[in-house]
């Protein structure tokens, strides 16, 4: 029995007298107090575990496994049946595959009696896949005109300036973006009776560094110009030995990766900006300002500069002079407010909402949070006493129940008042727990960005795709670490960013590398564009 439910026994004259009302105040006080003490705890335990695991780590000793539960429904995350907080799963990636060769093989029975009837035959599948190393000797004519001139075959498109062939340099990228290492394809190869140095294995992947960057680069602003809404995320990815991050901006459609040394707004507002520089003090300006805690004094007389658009940061910068804005993090604020103004007129679409897990480098723009996320932090308390337990249950229960309603109010566009109702409700539940109070307070401030569905239908109500996205980078981080050039840098973030386009869209990325190494590559900016323009036009355009 709870505290609760102890003092409701209680008759309410007892309750309300003179001497046990004190008691009854210290008895809950205390009962917050404990709460409070337990999730310190919980906090502090964590602290201690990770400075354990950079001991270990300093002292090289072997790294603590990470248990977690897998899938499931995201109220949970039990692993139990149920609805997911995502969409639908990844595509099936048969586009472009390549057509299955048949063929049958008829194996004869044995030891059968004389005078029996055959009755036809039973069928057996089994799929394989053949490797069969070989050497194509291209035997080129060469001609002597009657004019003295010596005229030459040219090579096929597919081998010009390649010892390899087109399908042994494809099969060298998508077994690299799976995950395998350049040692792990020089053995592979070797053992298959491929006459290679790992040198050519090196240079046979990075030959494409630039023509996958280019090729990326396209992604990103058809994805930009076209998606009804990105979304993004970010993990650590190293580079020359070195902390970096690596930024996924994608959509349902199209995924693009960047890896740069860091995760701060400005760096996320370069790769949006696409080599571009700008900016404009325009309502987005104001706006970003005014998030940023700007006095509305400073914000009156920045807006009378309305309109002003500065190809270059010194012209922002004489502009602060003149107002007399010297303070560094203001000027920082400032010119961040520049590139949003910049973005938010000339590269993003009018009306695209931006979604992410609120991380402060991301929470820009029109921007959706990420329910999942917001929800995440309840998962992770502890429960000091039974009361504490039920009240966290409590608010976990009316953010999925609010969630549901949401989910489907935002598809059928019914509901909506009733939502509303629910999320007051939510916002307005107490708890002992500060844990608790303070994810209830996250709901309220950022009521806006979690209801930002009911105006844009087709929105998600999480950022799953983009962790999903994400996880490959990490994958590959834990396999081979870092890169240690430029030019290898490009090629990874180019070859994930055309794999996952690939899979978003459905097409099988070993038919497109095919394609690519005879020159005759589809253009995945186009298929991004064409995919959203239909879904914009509808089955019916």
């Amino acid at each position: 029995m709870n505290l609760a439910e102890t003092i409701s026994r209680i008759p309410q004259e007892l309750r309300t007298s003179s001497w046990l009302q004190p008691i009854i105040e210290l008895f809950q006080e205390q009962t917050k107090l404990i709460q409070k003490q337990t999730e310190q705890i919980a906090a502090l335990k964590k602290t201690v575990q990770e400075q354990q695991d950079e001991i270990a780590r300093l002292k090289k000793m072997p790294k603590r496994p990470k248990f977690r539960p897998g899938g499931g429904d995201p109220k949970s995350r039990s692993g139990k049946p149920g609805n997911t907080a995502g969409g639908g799963g990844s595509n099936s990636a048969n586009e472009m595959a390549p057509k299955k060769v048949r063929q049958e093989v008829r194996v004869q029975a044995l030891d059968v009696p004389q005078g029996s009837r055959f009755k036809g035959y039973q069928e057996y599948a089994v799929q394989e896949l053949e490797v069969i190393p070989k050497d194509v000797i291209y035997r080129l004519e060469v001609w002597q005109a009657p004019d003295g001139s010596v005229i030459r075959a040219v090579l096929p498109q597919e081998v010009h300036g390649s010892h390899f062939g087109h399908q042994l340099r494809a099969l060298l990228h998508s077994l690299y973006a799976l995950g395998m290492t350049e040692p792990g394809l020089f053995d592979l190869l070797r053992g298959s009776g491929i006459e290679i140095s790992e040198g050519q294995v090196h240079n046979i992947l990075m030959n494409e560094s630039e023509g996958y960057h280019r090729e990326s680069e396209k992604i990103l602003t058809a994805g930009i110009e076209e998606a009804p809404y990105i979304r993004t995320d970010d993990t650590g990815a190293k580079h020359q030995h070195k902390n970096g991050y690596c930024t996924n901006i994608g959509g349902e459609y199209f995924a693009y990766y960047k890896t740069t040394s860091s995760k701060s707004r400005a760096n996320f507002l370069q790769i949006l900006l696409q080599g571009k520089e700008g900016y404009l003090i325009n309502e987005a300006f104001i706006w970003h300002l005014f998030q940023c805690g700007v006095e509305d004094d400073l914000l009156n007389r920045l807006e009378e500069h309305a309109g002003k658009k500065y190809r270059t940061k010194k012209g922002l910068n004489r502009l602060l002079n003149t107002l007399g804005i010297k303070n560094k993090k203001l000027r920082i604020q400032c010119l961040e407010a520049g590139l949003v103004g910049f973005i938010s007129e000339t590269i993003l679409k009018p009306g695209q909402v931006l979604l992410s897990d609120r991380a402060g480098q991301f929470a820009v723009f029109d921007h959706a949070g990420c329910w999942v996320h917001m929800e995440r932090p309840l998962r992770k308390l502890e429960a000091a006493t039974d009361e504490a337990e039920q009240e966290i249950q409590r608010v976990r229960e009316a953010i999925w129940i609010l969630y549901g309603k949401l989910k489907e109010a935002a598809l059928t566009q019914v509901g909506k008042s009733e939502v509303h109702e629910l999320y007051d409700q939510l916002i307005a539940m107490k708890s002992i727990s500060p844990g608790v109070t303070e994810v209830i307070a996250s709901f309220a401030q950022y009521r806006e960005e979690m209801l930002k569905a009911l105006d844009y239908p087709g929105l998600p109500l999480h950022n799953n795709d983009s962790e999903r996205d994400i996880r490959g980078v990490a994958k590959r981080r834990n396999i081979s670490g870092t890169t240690k050039s430029e030019e290898g840098r490009k090629f990874r973030d180019g070859l994930l960013t055309l794999k996952q386009t690939c899979a978003r869209l459905g097409l099988s990325f070993w038919g497109y590398l095919t394609a690519w190494f005879m020159r005759r590559p589809v253009d995945l900016a186009h298929a991004v564009r064409t995919k959203y323009q239909t879904l914009a036009v509808g089955p019916s355009g």
